[in-house]
């Protein structure tokens, strides 16, 4: 009887959700092998990558688990650019994309990987990402992927690198905390939690038994994933975030103050409302039910929201989501706020939909990210 080869994965990033995907993809049964740029080589692969997991979102259930990973191969951008990259394997089954999705447009990474992966397997390749694409994946078509080879994801993992600045609360224990110090390891230390399942689609009939086959993987490793059989639309929904990112950066994402600025919160709603516009204008009006739901949400009802979520991060979350959100959103990805930002710009025009509200808000939010530069 031949014994079934492994299932190798090759996860491109290995930023917190990368590390994640690669932990328990590894522990479900899968060979991990990470893609990088040539300088993050040497850490990666000398020293194991250190991730806490959180248990649960409530403070006083939480227990927080240690896992030191580094059972996987490293292949950087010089080598695929050179064309040889020997600690590839001999068969590839998934290519991950963890990286924002800004990231993807940047030079010609993207397209001398897709080529170089094509080459060498045959198109026997599928490729996904729990990262939101505004493109939907359409722009691994243009690289001569196959529709059948795309899977569509949705990471609800929050992680992140620790300390986070300005926390008012560490989920780590002290003794774990000073162990982690001690170490002096140079790849920093992952904390991360799954507040849902994550959410996984194939998009042609074709996929499915690979994407059933990925969701048992990640479940076998302890990672929550469901394939709900059709396009997530991740990618187009995450657009709509950008009133939310723009307008709590204003504020450090301080629920509280966001809150009681109802002049502000009006503005952000104003702005959601367009932006909803646009993308069932996008969608021909076929997106779910949440995007349309948008324009009926009353500011007063969003304010008050956000305040009392600010009190549950400060005295209830096992993490706290404030300082997580801004360190995620307002310093890591600021900029792809500007990148979806044009995106509706430029759709708005299109489709001749006013954004006035949404380009105020803009307006603000760069001359707020001025001042504290």
């Amino acid at each position: 009887m031949t014994e079934e080869r492994p299932v190798e994965v090759l996860i491109v990033g290995a930023g917190n959700i990368g590390r994640v995907y690669g932990y328990h993809l590894f522990k479900g049964g899968a060979k991990v092998h990470f893609y990088v740029r040539e300088h993050n080589k040497q850490n990666l692969s000398n020293n194991p990558l250190v991730m806490h997991g959180l248990s649960s979102v409530i403070r006083w259930c939480n227990k927080t688990s240690t896992i030191k990973f580094s059972d996987y191969t490293v292949t950087t951008d010089t080598d695929i650019a050179n064309g040889n990259a020997p600690n590839l394997p001999e068969h590839l089954d998934y290519v991950i994309f963890s990286v924002p999705s800004h990231h993807l447009g940047e030079g010609n990474w993207l397209k001398t990987l897709v080529t170089f992966i094509n080459n060498k397997y045959q198109k026997n390749v599928y490729y996904t990402s729990p990262i939101p694409d505004e493109t939907n994946m359409e722009r691994y078509l243009d690289m001569g992927v196959e529709k059948s080879q795309l899977i569509a994801g949705q990471t609800n993992v929050s992680s992140y690198f620790a300390p986070l600045a300005d926390q008012k609360y560490e989920p780590r224990s002290k003794e774990i905390l000073e162990k982690d110090n001690e170490e002096k390891n140079p790849n920093k230390v992952t904390i991360f939690i799954p507040f849902f399942s994550e959410v996984v689609g194939n998009l042609t009939e074709e996929a499915k038994e690979a994407t059933d086959k990925y969701v048992k993987i990640l479940n076998k490793g302890g990672l929550k994933t469901v394939n709900i059989g059709k396009d997530t639309e991740y990618g187009i929904n995450a657009i709509l975030l950008v009133p939310i990112l723009a307008g709590f950066s204003l504020y450090n994402w301080n629920f509280y103050d966001v809150g009681r600025d109802l002049k502000t919160m009006s503005l952000i709603t104003a702005s959601l409302r367009e932006t909803s516009s646009i993308i069932l204008k996008k969608t021909k009006d076929q997106n779910n039910s949440m995007i349309k739901a948008i324009s009926f949400v009353p500011s007063i009802l969003f304010a008050s929201f956000l305040i009392l979520f600010h009190f549950i991060s400060l005295y209830i979350f096992s993490l706290d989501f404030e300082a997580f959100c801004n360190a995620h959103f307002n310093v890591k990805l600021g900029e792809q706020t500007d990148y979806w930002n044009n995106i509706l710009s430029n759709d708005a025009e299109k489709y001749g939909i006013d954004i006035s509200n949404l380009k105020k808000l803009m307006k603000q939010y760069k001359e707020s990210s001025k001042k504290n530069e």
